[in-house]
């Protein structure tokens, strides 16, 4: 384990797991020092625990991971607009469900299909950041990871960046330099906490399709805790340079396996919760609707790339 200060008040914990470490067969508390989110004890996440390591298998290789801190690029909370209807916002598209009274979220987790994004006009930088991430809604703070997709369109050439990233907001993006990730790739994510009053929590992060997986563990902000009120599968438009963005052609996205546990132990499935459709200019140019009660589709309805 290696401790990092990464400067501007982020500093983080990181892994190497011994080659050929099984998650599924090692002692509970090997499983936790070496990276790996806790082993549940039973039931159907000890079947999903077991589903996405066993299929790894043959394929998994732990990156130890770097980092950069973007502090021009920010994930915050959810901007609300007036709900009419839906509920809205100029930042957030997706899904989000609330603890019940007494109770707080201390695990959150979701699967993903990277977006092959496309810029609606010449000239510009548009951004789509898909994520999962608990708090936001209702507070100050928001502890999330995702994948971060941006697109410049000049003539026939386009430029595209895609990685992945972690931010506990009010701290600025962090992202992780050394971990591939392509258009079509799906992405299996986990954030795990100690639930409200953490000052910590830790991700483990897995692209599925090349087996290449990473984790580590993180500080809140100075004086912020994890409130743990609400939980999220989001498609955003990011604030970057201090502005918020355009949000690119992300065509549709769909967020599989949407749980986030409570501190009593219980589970929510993130189609039980409110759906956010996201608005620019009076205009709805991203969707949440869910599909099953663990599958939530965002879908772009924004402006159409032009020749």
């Amino acid at each position: 384990m290696a401790e990092i200060n990464l400067g501007a008040g982020i500093t983080l914990k990181t892994f190497e797991p011994p080659a050929g470490f099984d998650p599924l067969t090692a002692k509970p508390s090997d499983v936790v020092n070496n990276g790996f989110p806790e082993r549940p004890s039973g039931g159907e996440q000890l079947e999903r625990y077991k589903r996405v390591m066993g299929q790894l298998k043959g394929k998994f290789n732990y990156i130890a991971p770097t980092f950069r801190v973007n502090g021009d690029r920010f994930h915050g909370p959810r901007k609300r607009l007036a709900a009419s209807g839906a509920e809205t916002s100029t930042n957030w598209s997706g899904g989000v469900v609330f603890a019940p009274s007494g109770q707080s979220f201390k695990w959150i987790q979701g699967d993903w299909v990277v977006p092959n994004v496309d810029a609606p006009t010449q000239n510009s930088w548009y951004y789509c950041s898909n994520w999962i991430g608990i708090d936001g809604d209702g507070s100050g703070d928001v502890c999330q990871a995702g994948v971060e997709c941006e697109v410049y369109r000049s003539g026939g050439s386009i430029s595209r960046n895609i990685y992945p990233w972690w931010e506990w907001y009010p701290n600025s993006e962090v992202a992780i330099t050394n971990l591939q990730i392509d258009p079509g790739d799906m992405v299996t994510m986990l954030i795990c906490t100690a639930g409200a009053t953490s000052t910590s929590a830790s991700v483990f992060f897995t692209n599925r399709t090349t087996g290449a997986s990473t984790s580590f563990a993180f500080n809140a902000p100075s004086g912020t805790k994890l409130v743990g009120n609400s939980a999220e599968w989001i498609v955003e438009a990011p604030t970057v340079g201090g502005s918020q963005s355009a949000l690119a052609d992300y065509g549709e996205a769909f967020f599989s396996v949407c749980q986030a546990t409570l501190t009593n132990g219980s589970t929510l499935n993130g189609g039980t919760g409110d759906t956010i459709n996201m608005t620019s200019s009076g205009s709805t140019v991203s969707t949440g609707t869910v599909i099953t009660p663990t599958v939530l589709q965002c879908q772009y309805v924004g402006a159409l790339p032009t020749a």
